[in-house]
């Protein structure tokens, strides 16, 4: 996708009271939260708006106020060739930022938001939908997606700081795009106001500024749902080798996790379809074998045999990506193949690297606070309120 406009904020944190690090290192004074740039809407031909009290439309990136409004009532907004039309009214701007009075909620496809949208026409006529909001707001929209208000309340602090230092993280690393998260699980899962309950929400405020620092610089603070007793390294899947995310902790805190045995039976066919332009053999899927594994005892290679007995070697990480993460839900597994069938027999769910969040859950039911677990699971990082 092509954006016409490309926004930038450019991110500079404090931490302390007067006087803190900087996100790029550098010392700086106190702040107010941040803002972030979610995209909650891509690419689309038309989303519904509405907002329940007073408003604004201004000019993106001039900021000059073009419309006002006591109330907008459901409407449809959509690109156009002139520009981005609400209702009735075609706005001359590839870009239109519109801002709530009294922190009023704005709806976006019938789901609340705080903060502004801003919406963006592409230069293919497409239009995306991008909340901007500060920090805080954002991580209490998430908190409940990611673990369960039901959990330990240290469990839930620890996964706030982790969900927040991953954002900010990804606002200095994307000045080069209208957005710098997703409301998927290709960030966070992110649901908006509608999506805070009061529990998450405490610890979101309890934690109020705090993230991990490692070196005294933010970094991204992975999280999984349930490693199956050991964490992994990030250099593994997106060579970052840092200490906090090397994977070197044998964790014995997660066992009571649902996810921590699992088991799934594809066809051969099922799987070669599914590998599309990973399957590069001629012939027949006939046999799919572990070629290698990694230090934290995951699959690192497959490799995949033909009825010739071609055979070709693909990453674990591709294979899984392939299958579906729902599907082959980590890659520490072992494959039996019986006739037409593979047969997977898995521990844990998700990438491993980082906080495991099931072993979150047992390590606060064992009266570990919650900057004992980050330091666990991210060892040689640092809890800092940074602003």
């Amino acid at each position: 996708m092509v954006f016409i406009e490309k926004m930038k904020w450019w991110l500079c944190l404090a931490a302390g009271a007067g006087v803190g690090v900087c996100l790029c290192g550098t010392v700086w004074g106190s702040s107010q939260p941040p803002t972030v740039r979610v995209a909650i809407v891509r690419d689309t031909k038309e989303l519904t708006l509405a907002v329940e009290g007073a408003f604004d439309i201004s000019a993106v990136p001039a900021g000059k106020k073009i419309y006002h409004g006591s109330r907008l009532a459901s409407s449809k907004a959509v690109a156009v060739d002139k520009g981005i039309k609400i209702h009735q009214t075609v706005y001359d701007a590839s870009s239109l930022r519109i801002s709530a009075h009294k922190k009023a909620a704005i709806f976006v496809n019938h789901r609340p938001y705080r903060g502004d949208i801003v919406l963006i026409r592409s230069a293919e006529g497409s239009l995306s939908a991008i909340n901007v909001l500060d920090v805080e707001s954002y991580v209490k929209g998430v908190l409940v997606h990611e673990i369960s208000p039901a959990w330990p309340i240290d469990a839930i602090k620890a996964q706030a700081i982790a969900a927040r230092t991953y954002a900010l993280y990804q606002k200095e690393i994307s000045s080069h795009r209208p957005y710098d998260l997703v409301a998927d699980t290709f960030s966070q899962v992110y649901g908006g106001f509608a999506s805070e309950r009061n529990k998450t929400n405490r610890a979101v405020n309890f934690t109020f500024g705090e993230v991990l620092l490692y070196g005294g610089k933010i970094f991204p603070a992975y999280f999984h749902a349930t490693c199956g007793g050991s964490t992994e390294s990030a250099a593994e899947l997106w060579k970052l080798d840092i200490e906090p995310l090397k994977g070197d902790r044998l964790c014995s805190f997660c066992s009571a996790s649902p996810h921590y045995y699992w088991n799934i039976s594809l066809d051969f066919k099922t799987i070669r379809k599914k590998l599309g332009p990973f399957y590069t053999l001629q012939g027949e899927l006939q046999n799919i074998s572990v070629e290698e594994r990694n230090a934290s005892g995951r699959v690192h290679s497959l490799r995949l045999k033909d009825e010739a007995g071609d055979s070709v070697v693909i990453s674990a990480k591709d294979f899984r990506q392939a299958m579906g993460p729902d599907i082959v839900r980590s890659t520490n597994f072992t494959i039996t193949v019986k006739g037409s069938k593979v047969v997977f027999n898995g521990k844990g769910w998700g990438h491993g690297v980082g906080l495991c969040q099931w072993g979150a859950l047992g390590m606060s039911r064992r009266g570990y606070d919650y900057k004992e677990i980050l330091a666990f699971y991210y060892p040689g990082s640092r809890v800092t309120k940074i602003y």
